[in-house]
């Protein structure tokens, strides 16, 4: 039950909750005054965890793409070291088959 981005099933998994809290607030025994305070309570507990939860998948992502950022600078890096030791090598190949050539 996953979509591209992974997150369908933990966005129904989350609504479902909301709707089944509603529904056992609002079929709950209770005058409409305590039920309208329990579910506005409720709802806001709710949007604070889904806040806090958006907070850490943003800082998550964002710790991931700095790790991303240094990873790619290291293989940038790795990659020019390689190019030099090859044009070195090419270079002393080179001189070496000149040398011979002109023997």
């Amino acid at each position: 039950m996953k979509d591209d981005n992974g997150y369908s099933a933990l966005g129904l998994l989350l609504l479902g909750g909301i709707a089944g809290a509603c529904a056992a607030l609002l079929l709950a025994p209770a005058t409409g005054k305590k039920t309208r305070e329990r579910l506005t309570r409720r709802l806001r507990d709710t949007r604070e965890s889904v806040t806090d939860l958006a907070d850490e998948f943003v800082d998550t992502s964002r710790e991931i793409a700095e790790k991303a950022g240094r990873v790619g600078g290291k293989a940038v890096r790795l990659a020019e070291d390689a190019s030099a030791a090859a044009r070195d090598v090419v270079t002393s190949v080179g001189g070496r088959m000149e040398r011979l050539a002109n023997r």
